[in-house]
């Protein structure tokens, strides 16, 4: 069983004070009447009233009260599996995990900022699949191409500059095995390629030009800054030390904005470097919403059965109960009126002694 809207149960913790504020009220009633009516007129006046049934009515109205708020927040109970299909784009995103993501120009560091990024595409693309890519001397498929929103994320939140050992960053191995993720016949195939551009292979440019004839698109969005940052990584001990090459030097990493524009320039694509919040909905809207879409099955969706009727049903119920439950009970009710005969017949006999008085004075 699960809540459509759960937000709405927290309603529930009202219903203690409405309780709280009936019983009061009710006790309040009572004192008051016991104040200004003498206790014998009191008995007449109350003859037949339950004060069980006033409890009753109470209760039932708290009760009804209850079924009404967890009715508000839709309970669900049991669901049905449909298949939705759609139209969409099939986008393979890579992300650049070397080390030199770790570069903090771009703050907090370029791989933490390109996660982010993904993860703003994710929610740009809903009626895409999307897939991941991690590379850095090498590459592999991280996640393929799914409509499952957290299958997504949870691929991109496990990115770290350790997921791959192989050192460098291989963007030509990237392109093929990006291109690979995609079914022969797939349609309007993207790649989105997050990297610094620092590229230690051969054939990058022919590796683009190769898959654009198959059908790829390739964008580019640039990390750091040309100016270039040191790389800092945690030591044995944990502490921040900067990364040296072969000769002892401390190693700067730039971005290679060239590289990077014509590699989406012999793939059909553009570059952007990633600056500002809006990098992500100008890549959507100027080259990717323009495509053409593909329809296809998109997945099995569960569809959860709406069961709010139920406590709205009962709820009802218990108010209609409540309406119509008397505070008196009927056989009193019978005994009263079998009793005012007789006291009718008292009224008269009094009446007629008095006027058979009167008569004898007048004599």
């Amino acid at each position: 069983m699960r809540f459509a809207l759960p937000s709405l149960l927290w309603l529930l913790l009202l219903v203690p004070l409405l309780a709280g504020f009936l019983g009061w009220a009710w006790h309040t009633k009572q004192r008051l009447i016991a104040q200004f009516v003498q206790s014998r007129l009191l008995a007449q006046l109350t003859v037949g009233v339950s004060k069980t049934r006033q409890k009753v009515r109470l209760v039932l109205l708290v009760v009804a009260v209850t079924l009404v708020t967890l009715a508000l927040a839709r309970p669900q109970w049991g669901f049905s599996w449909e298949e939705v299909s759609q139209n969409g784009l099939d986008i393979v995103v890579a992300i650049d995990t070397s080390r030199s993501m770790l570069a903090a120009d771009i703050p907090p560091n370029r791989l933490e900022r390109a996660k982010l990024a993904a993860l703003d595409l994710m929610k740009l693309a809903k009626n895409d699949r999307l897939g991941l890519v991690a590379f850095a001397g090498s590459a592999f498929l991280q996640c393929p191409l799914t409509l499952d929103e957290e299958a997504f994320r949870q691929s991109v939140a496990a990115l770290d500059v350790n997921i791959i050992p192989q050192g460098g960053t291989a963007i030509a191995e990237t392109i093929k095995a990006a291109l690979a993720a995609f079914k022969d016949g797939d349609n309007h195939k993207i790649l989105v390629l997050f990297t610094d551009g620092e590229d230690h292979e051969a054939g990058v440019l022919e590796a683009a030009q190769a898959a654009s004839a198959k059908g790829l698109r390739v964008f580019t969005i640039g990390l750091g800054s040309a100016a270039g940052e040191l790389i800092r990584v945690p030591d044995t001990k944990g502490k921040l030390d900067f990364i040296k090459d072969e000769s002892g030097n401390v190693v700067k990493s730039r971005l290679n904005e060239t590289l990077l524009q014509q590699i989406a320039g012999s793939a059909g694509g553009f570059y952007l470097p990633l600056r500002g919040a809006n990098t992500m909905d100008l890549l959507y809207e100027r080259g990717l919403a323009p495509l053409p879409k593909s329809k296809f099955n998109a997945k099995l969706m569960q569809r959860y059965h709406e069961r709010f009727y139920w406590p709205l049903g009962i709820a009802v119920v218990l108010l209609v109960g409540e309406m119509f439950l008397p505070e008196r009970h009927k056989n009193l009710r019978r005994d009263g009126a079998r009793t005012s005969p007789s006291a009718a017949n008292d009224v008269a006999v009094n009446l007629s002694e008095s006027v058979n008085t009167d008569a004898s004075a007048a004599k």
